[in-house]
Parts: structure tokens; sequence; C-alpha cells
């Protein structure tokens, strides 16, 4: 504080001594705060119990019409290829529902798992214009569709001709696509 501060606060601190707040009105402002409290609290229970309503809603509109997605991976035939791989999410209509805190913590538990068994392939991206696809030499062609591209582009975005490193899980489906470092040497 400086000088002046210290003053003010003197001379209020002196006023205050010599002229005291009378008793009355002392008595009266320490009863009206109480009384404000309580009128709060019942002005703000409609308004609590409306939002309640509305969570209780909305957790059920999510249960009711939220459907989770799984995995599919599809083999396919190419004559070019010695093996195509179609990785799409599907929506599972037979697996009881759950929160959605439960399944994302169940998806987190399982990413984690697979991504510590992952392995890596390294090809070139294109778009045939229905899927991503990633070739590595010719020895595989991995499609994408475009909902999970869509997942798997969230931190960064794609483009035509860029060399990835796809991780993959266990029973090969893709965790994570990772912008690659240098161009795989394919043997003709």
């Amino acid at each position: 504080m400086n000088k002046l501060d210290e003053k003010l606060q003197q001379l209020y601190q002196q006023s205050k001594t010599e002229q005291p707040m009378p008793e009355q009105l002392r008595q009266q402002l320490l009863q009206l705060k109480p009384e404000q409290r309580k009128t709060n609290w019942k002005s703000l229970w409609p308004a609590v119990q409306g939002l309640a309503a509305s969570v209780a809603l909305i957790w059920l509109a999510q249960q009711i019409w939220w459907q989770p997605a799984y995995y599919q991976i599809v083999l396919q035939s190419d004559v070019n290829y010695h093996q195509v791989q179609l990785h799409s999410l599907a929506k599972n209509e037979t697996s009881p529902q759950q929160t959605a805190y439960q399944q994302r913590y169940q998806q987190y538990q399982q990413a984690r798992h697979q991504l510590e068994q992952s392995k890596s392939l390294v090809g070139q991206l294109s778009f045939s214009g229905q899927h991503w696809q990633v070739e590595v030499c010719d020895q595989l062609l991995v499609k994408i569709d475009q909902q999970l591209a869509l997942e798997l582009q969230k931190d960064l975005p794609w483009h035509a001709g860029q060399w990835v490193e796809l991780k993959t899980g266990q029973q090969g489906q893709i965790l994570a696509i990772i912008s690659g470092k240098a161009a795989l040497q394919c043997n003709s």
C-alpha cells in the first residue's frame, strides 16, 4: 500500500469508530440476509427441476436413437492384387445398449490394447471416388470407406499421392494413419 491508501484507511477506521451504525439498523440488516437466501433458492427451484427434466430427456433420447458402430473388414478379390481389404464402420443393431461413458471407456481400453500390439504398413494414398485406398506395392490394397476415413482424419487431413504408414491392430483393423516419411521400395 502506498501512503495515500494508508491515510485513507486510517481516516475510514477513525470515521467508523466516531460514527457507529445504529443498533436498530444493524439488526434489520442482519434479519434481511437469511430471508434473501431462502427467496433465491425458492425462485431457482423451478429452473433446477426444468434442467433435471431436460437432462433426463436427452439421456433417454440418446439411449433410444443412438446405435453404436462396430469395425468391419471385408476381403475382396482383384486380379492386380494378392489381397484387397475394405475397412468400414457398420451399425451394430444386435448388441445390448450401453451408456455413452461405458462405451467410450471400453473403446479406450480396446484401442490402448490394440495400439500395444499394432503393426505397421507403408503405402501410397489415393482416392477412387468411393473409397480412400492405400496401395502397398502389388501385395495389398486397403480400401477405407468414407465414414471410417472421416474418423481417421480428425487430426490430420489426407491428400492423394501421400505416402502413409498404417497402424493396424491384431485382427488387421486400422488404428491410425500417419504421414509416411519415405516412399516404399517395391520389388517388381
